[in-house]
C-alpha cells in the first residue's frame, strides 16, 4: 500500500467544491448543510429522480438551516447544486467529497478506491459509514491517508455530533483537517482513539435500543410509554451531560465513586437481567406495529417536520448553555 502523503490537505477556503457521493437522505442532508455554509455541491447517485429529490429535500430543509445558519441565503441556492452522472466525475469536480453510499462493504471499498483514483492527493474523502472502519475502507487505495470516516447522525443537516475516526492508514493530519471542516460546518465532532465495530455512539444507542425492544416484546410497558421513559426522563437529562456525567453527579459531592457504593451492585443486577434479544420475524413484526402505534396517522413526512423544528428549538436553547469548567 502506497503511504505517500501530501504536505497537507485542502481546507477552509481551499475547498469551494464538495461531491457528495450517495443522495439517499444522509447525503441529501450533507448536501443541504454545505450548501448553508456557501459550498458549491455536485451530488451523484444512481437512483431514479436524484435532481428532483435533491431540490425537494434542500428545500424543505432550508428554514431549519437558516434557523441554525442566520447568514445562510433566504432562498436556498440551488443554482449552486449541480448533479454528476458518476462517482468519478464528482470526485474530479471537487475539492472534497462526502460518501453516503448504503453500508455494504465491499461496495464501499470499491467506491473509495475510485473516489480516491479521481482526485488530487491532497483532497479528504469523508465516509459516512455508521459502522465500517476507515482501515477497510481505505483497502484499495493509492493515497489511504486521506480517507477519514466522518459519521453523522440524523438528520445531519441538524444534529451536532459527528464521530471522526481513522483508519491503520489515515494521517493524523487528514483527521484534524476534517476536524476543523466539521467545526466550520457547526458541527460537534468526536475523535474516536480507535476502531470499534459501530463506532462510539451507535454502540450506546444499540445498547438502549436492545433493551427498549426487548421490554416491548415482554410487555414490560406499551410502546409510547417506553419512548416517553426516555424523552421525559433520561434524555432531559442527557441533553444537558452523557450517563457518565449523570453517574458522577448522582453521588452528591462523593460523585462516582459515592455513586458506585450506593449502587453499584443494583447496576450488576439489573445488568444481569438485560433482554438477549434476536431480531426474529416475531421480534421484527412488534417493533414495527409498536413504532406505528406511536407514529398514529400522522405521515412520515410530517413526523421529520416536527422533528426538525423542536430539534432546531432544543439546538439554539443548548447553545445559550454553557458548561461549567474549572
Amino acid at each position: 500500500m502506497n503511504r505517500i502523503i501530501p504536505a497537507a490537505y485542502r481546507t477552509g477556503d481551499q475547498i469551494k467544491v464538495v461531491a457528495i457521493v450517495g443522495a439517499g437522505s444522509v447525503g441529501k442532508s450533507w448536501a443541504a448543510l454545505y450548501l448553508a455554509h456557501g459550498y458549491e455541491v455536485v451530488a451523484t447517485d444512481p437512483a431514479p429522480a436524484l435532481e428532483e429529490e435533491c431540490r425537494r429535500f434542500v428545500t424543505d430543509a432550508w428554514p431549519a438551516l437558516r434557523r441554525l445558519q442566520p447568514t445562510a441565503a433566504a432562498k436556498p441556492p440551488l443554482q449552486l447544486l449541480s448533479f454528476a452522472a458518476s462517482p468519478a466525475e464528482a470526485a474530479k469536480r471537487s475539492d472534497l467529497v462526502h460518501e453516503n453510499a448504503p453500508e455494504n462493504p465491499q461496495l464501499k471499498i470499491r467506491l473509495v478506491a475510485e473516489l480516491d483514483a479521481a482526485m488530487p492527493k491532497e483532497c479528504l474523502i469523508l465516509s459516512s459509514t455508521s459502522g465500517i472502519g476507515a482501515t477497510l475502507l481505505q483497502s484499495r487505495c493509492r493515497f489511504p491517508g486521506r480517507v477519514v470516516v466522518a459519521h453523522p447522525f440524523n438528520p445531519p443537516h441538524i444534529i451536532p455530533l459527528v464521530e471522526v475516526v481513522g483508519g491503520g492508514a489515515t494521517d493524523p493530519a487528514a483527521v484534524q483537517s476534517a476536524r476543523t471542516l466539521l467545526c466550520g460546518l457547526g458541527k460537534r465532532p468526536i475523535v474516536l482513539r480507535r476502531e470499534v465495530i459501530g463506532h462510539l455512539a451507535n454502540r450506546l444507542q444499540a445498547a438502549l435500543l436492545r433493551e427498549a425492544f426487548h421490554c416491548l416484546v415482554e410487555e414490560v410497558a406499551s410502546a409510547q410509554d417506553i419512548d416517553d421513559a426516555v424523552r421525559f426522563g433520561l434524555g432531559l437529562r442527557w441533553a444537558l451531560m452523557g450517563g457518565l456525567m449523570t453517574f458522577h453527579l448522582a453521588g452528591g459531592e462523593g460523585g462516582a465513586a459515592h455513586t458506585l457504593d450506593l449502587a453499584g451492585e443494583a447496576f450488576e443486577h439489573w445488568w444481569a437481567d438485560l433482554g438477549d434479544l434476536h431480531l426474529t420475524p416475531q421480534v421484527r413484526a412488534r417493533i414495527i406495529a409498536g413504532a406505528a402505534e406511536i407514529a398514529g396517522t400522522r405521515s412520515i413526512r410530517d413526523w421529520v417536520r416536527w422533528r426538525d423544528e423542536h430539534l432546531v428549538a432544543l439546538i439554539q436553547q443548548g447553545t445559550d448553555t454553557a458548561e461549567p469548567r474549572a
